[in-house]
């Protein structure tokens, strides 16, 4: 992401700082995003602990009963309100 798109994201997580999820830095992008971040596309990825990321991740461990509900719903909040100011603006992040 380019300096203009991480300083306008930063300004929207400070939507969430009353949450303590308002922090917005430069990443990676992993195997998932990566590809399209290398052609210019913006990528954006919730960070959280991971505590048990790999004691899970893509076993058959992996199931709803490990969400913690308060979590999901911080999670679900930083997601949606990101969505909804980017949808919202008047230019792309990258732009």
């Amino acid at each position: 992401m380019r300096a203009r798109g991480l300083a306008l994201a930063k300004q929207i997580g400070r939507l969430l700082e009353s949450l303590g999820i308002g922090t917005v830095e430069r990443g990676g992008g992993g195997a998932d995003i990566g590809p399209l971040m290398r052609d210019g596309v913006p990528g954006l990825g919730l960070r959280t602990v991971g505590t048990h990321y790999f004691d899970w991740h893509h076993t058959n461990g992996d199931t709803i009963d490990k969400v913690k509900p308060e979590e999901f719903r911080e999670n679900v909040a930083a997601m949606a309100v990101m969505a909804y100011v980017l949808a919202d603006m008047p230019e792309r992040l990258g732009e």
